[in-house]
Order: C-alpha cells, then sequence, then structure tokens
C-alpha cells in the first residue's frame, strides 16, 4: 500500500525486499523448526538487503518487525545498513513491547540493541512508546498509525445492505480471542443474528472450536482473498476483533472505513482507534464483558450507525493513505537529510503477512 503511494510521487523511489518468514504453521510451531526457519530466513533478507545496498546506494532502509527470532534478523540487517552507511528505520508491527521489555529476556535485549542504533523508530501505540521510552535508549521515536487506500473500498452501490451479521476476520487462532467469542456468542439472545468466522485455520483446532458453535448459528467461511473479504465486510452489521494482543490491527481500519460498528478488545492501539465513540471497547479474555458489549450494540440499530459514522470519519481524517504517507515521507528526509530533495527507500516488508486476514 505504501510502495503504492510511492509510485505516485517523483520525491520517493521505494523498493520493497520481501523478508518474511516462511515454513511455519498458523498455530505455534516446535523451537527446532523456529530456528531452523530463522535462520533461512536471515540468510535470504541479508542477501536480498545486501544486493540492494550495493545496486542502488538507498538513502534509507526501512524494516517492519513483528520481534521474536526476526529480532535476530533485524539486528543483521541494521548491522548490514550502518555499514553502507545507511539511516536505518525501525517499524515496531506488534503490541507485546510492554511486556517483554519489562521481562527483559533475550528477545527484548535483542530488539533494544537495534532500537538504540536505529536512526529512527516508529511503534503504532502508546503502550509501546511509553516502554520503549522507559527501557531502552533511543534517538528519534515516533507513533505513526497504519493507514487505508480508500480506493481498493468497495462502493456502496456494488453490495447489498448490511444484514444482521457479526464477522470476526482473522487467524483462527486462541490468541485472537476465538474462544472467548464463541463463549460470549453462546451465552446472549442471538436469534435473527449470525456470526460468521473468516479466516486460515488449521482442521484439528476447527473440529474443536466447532463442537461448541452448534447450534448457535456460527459460519466458518474459512481464508478469504482480500477484496472478497472488504466485500463481506460491506455487509455485516457489526465487526468483532476480541484479540489478546495486537499492534494496529488493519482490519479494524478497514472496518471503520466502511463505517461498521466495532467492538473489540483493548489491546494495542485499539482504544485510540475506537475512542471518540468511534468503536466499543471491552476487556482481552472477558467473554463475559464481551457478550454484554456485543448484545448491547446488537440490540440498537441507532447505535451501530452512529457508530459507524464516526468511525468511517475518523479513518478518512486519520488513517487515510495521503495523510499516513505524508509522515513516512517527512520521516526518511529527517533521517536521511534529504530536505526537500529526491529520497530513495529500501522498505524491507514485514515478516508478518500482508493482507487483511494476518
Amino acid at each position: 500500500m505504501i510502495e503504492g503511494a510511492a509510485r505516485d510521487t517523483d520525491t520517493v523511489d521505494m523498493v520493497v525486499v520481501d523478508i518474511a518468514l516462511r515454513g511455519r504453521s498458523i498455530h505455534q510451531t516446535s523451537l527446532s523448526r523456529r530456528i531452523a526457519a530463522g535462520v533461512i530466513q536471515v540468510a535470504r533478507s541479508s542477501w536480498s538487503l545486501g544486493g540492494e545496498l550495493v545496486r542502488r546506494r538507498p538513502d534509507v532502509v526501512h524494516v517492519n518487525t513483528s520481534g521474536h527470532l526476526g529480532a535476530v534478523r533485524d539486528l543483521v540487517l541494521l548491522q548490514m545498513s550502518r555499514a553502507f552507511g545507511v539511516p536505518f528505520v525501525y517499524h515496531i508491527r506488534f503490541g507485546r513491547v510492554p511486556q517483554i521489555a519489562a521481562g527483559g529476556r533475550k528477545e527484548w535485549r535483542l530488539m533494544r540493541r537495534v532500537i538504540e542504533r536505529a536512526s529512527g523508530v516508529v511503534v503504532l501505540d502508546d503502550h509501546t512508546e511509553r516502554a520503549i521510552r522507559r527501557y531502552a535508549d533511543h534517538g528519534l521515536l515516533l507513533r505513526i498509525p497504519n493507514c487505508i487506500d480508500f480506493s481498493t473500498l468497495p462502493e456502496s452501490s456494488d453490495h447489498e445492505a448490511p444484514r444482521k451479521r457479526v464477522l470476526f476476520a482473522g487467524w483462527v487462532i486462541p490468541a485472537k480471542g476465538v474462544e472467548d467469542l464463541l463463549a460470549a456468542w453462546s451465552s446472549i439472545d442471538t436469534a435473527g443474528w449470525e456470526l460468521a468466522i473468516a479466516g486460515p485455520c488449521e482442521s484439528s483446532y476447527l473440529r474443536r472450536i466447532r463442537r461448541s458453535a452448534d447450534e448457535h448459528a456460527v459460519s466458518f467461511l474459512g481464508e478469504l482473498a482480500g477484496q472478497d473479504l472488504l466485500e463481506l465486510m460491506a455487509r455485516c452489521e457489526i465487526f468483532v476483533l476480541p484479540s489478546h494482543s495486537e499492534g494496529f490491527p488493519n482490519v479494524i481500519i478497514e472496518a471503520m472505513a466502511l463505517g461498521r460498528a466495532v467492538v473489540a478488545t483493548d489491546v494495542g492501539a485499539v482504544a485510540d482507534m475506537l475512542s471518540d465513540g468511534c468503536g466499543v471497547v471491552v476487556p482481552p479474555r472477558e467473554p463475559d464483558r464481551l457478550a454484554a458489549a456485543l448484545a448491547a450494540v446488537m440490540g440498537e440499530p441507532a447505535c451501530r450507525v452512529r457508530l459507524g459514522e464516526r468511525a468511517r470519519a475518523k479513518a478518512a481524517g486519520e488513517y487515510a493513505l495521503p495523510v499516513v504517507f505524508d509522515r513516512y515521507e517527512a520521516l526518511w528526509r529527517r533521517v536521511s537529510g534529504q530536505g526537500d530533495g529526491g529520497c530513495q527507500v529500501v522498505r524491507p516488508a514485514t515478516d508478518v503477512a500482508a493482507g487483511h486476514q494476518a
């Protein structure tokens, strides 16, 4: 998305390098498999970035991270960029930083080394920003939100009127709060409503959670293509995300931009995103609170309309692609000393799979 915006300007030339981790399943894999995949990832990422550094001599390297074993890769890429004298921007794309920083374990020690040597650090939420300010020496630290390209959204004339559907979209795993959602759904009056769960799920886990969903108007749709998911979202009344951990979930931005009422848990930047009456926020891991919030929004059509209208306005004003891209460009110019001149950026893609259901 950001690279698309870069193509529309003559002041930024962006090259995207894929450093995504491969060889892992949806659910947690064994440590040995994760380490093996990590070693391969570091080698492949280093080779790819090294080639761009030699060929292009970029003004900035901008690396996205989701932590875990990827912190080793991040440190290697930092050292390579510094060896070529290229400013390095470290973009933290997940919401666990307060917990791992307080714990002080290996993951945080590696990340802290990158943070303290980076030319700039970008975070998504206030919790992460405060943790870094407390636990790490840092230079330039900025909070920049994720964004939405409104041109990719379905036109209102292209879809039917919203129906009484509550939609969840994401990886169907315990960390996304799926079991909390099913428990909440089974405890409230859902007459006339449907819960749709869209996203990839391993077959053994799907068989287990299906048992708790029987007879409660729940549909498991599997993984959907991006545009198909947006069309489905445009036809729902409520979007729900009961995650235990998030950074700045794009799927909530999409729901906001489509004018959907959102119910979500207070993790990462979610509370900031849904502030000012743009949605309903409940504590994570509390199915009873989630059930009460869903029942309240399901029972008030005027409330759903009001939440959706406010959410759409906020998404357009704060999370639209041109607004956010201007902040990226200002950051790249600042760390590279380019001023008003052109800027060439190598931006390794995040090791969280891109797309609407990540």
